[in-house]
């Protein structure tokens, strides 16, 4: 009998697939021409939130394609413009109900996490979202890489709400959310009042998470990400 393919192996190759098809869309819309690198293992982590092994398998698969070839010190260069293939993924130019679209989803689903998050997280958990939430106030503040370190926040939340399937359905999205929503994040038009209210909102999450109170962190985050879709529509 066949081995079963486990759920979070399936889940990574999804996530490489978004990644190959992100860049593939940039090779074929002229960003990246052949001889170009389309950016380091580390620096293609970094931009979609996710590991260098999926990265790894993103590379490995756009080679196998010919779209890209592996140079002798293991970099990679665009070799070809790729045939175009289909498949779930944004528009490669989303439409503002687009992204209004992604944040009602998460508005649901996030706020739900938060609430389990306060019920059912460890030592190690809160450790993780006081960080995350350290790490966005910091990046928010400089003005660079407030959008990776804000994923990375709500995905510390998923993950200690205890359900596999939400922290799945974020670690998907992050691809999809990081490079097309740096346009909806607080402070990328320099308004420091607006970071300020969202580094305040990551803050009243983590408190009610520490104080296990389900129900104001439900709240907390629905409070943010509703302001955040506001500010989106009126954009």
């Amino acid at each position: 009998m066949r081995p079963a393919t486990s759920r979070r192996t399936l889940w990574l190759q999804k996530i490489a697939d978004q990644v190959a098809h992100t860049l593939s869309d940039r090779i074929a819309g002229g960003d990246l021409k052949p001889g170009a690198s389309p950016g380091t293992r580390e620096a293609l982590a970094a931009e979609f939130v996710t590991s260098t092994s999926v990265i790894d398998r993103a590379l490995e698969q756009m080679t196998d394609k010919g779209v890209l070839t592996q140079r002798a010190d293991g970099s990679h260069v665009v070799a070809q413009a790729p045939a175009r293939e289909h498949g779930f993924e944004l528009p490669a130019h989303e439409t503002l109900a687009d992204v209004v679209s992604i944040l009602e989803m998460r508005l649901g689903l996030e706020s739900v996490g938060a609430g389990f998050a306060a019920e059912r997280h460890d030592a190690a958990h809160l450790g993780a979202i006081r960080a995350a939430a350290d790490a966005y106030e910091a990046a928010a503040t400089q003005g660079e890489g407030a959008g990776q370190a804000d994923f990375r926040f709500h995905r510390s939340i998923a993950e200690a709400s205890g359900n596999p399937y939400l922290l799945d359905l974020l670690d998907y999205l992050g691809p999809l959310l990081i490079p097309r929503m740096r346009v909806s994040l607080p402070g990328k038009r320099g308004d420091a009042a607006a970071a300020r209210h969202a580094i305040d909102e990551h803050r009243a999450i983590v408190r009610a998470i520490e104080a296990r109170e389900p129900d104001t962190a439900r709240g907390a985050m629905r409070n943010h990400l509703s302001r955040t879709l506001e500010m989106v529509k009126r954009v």
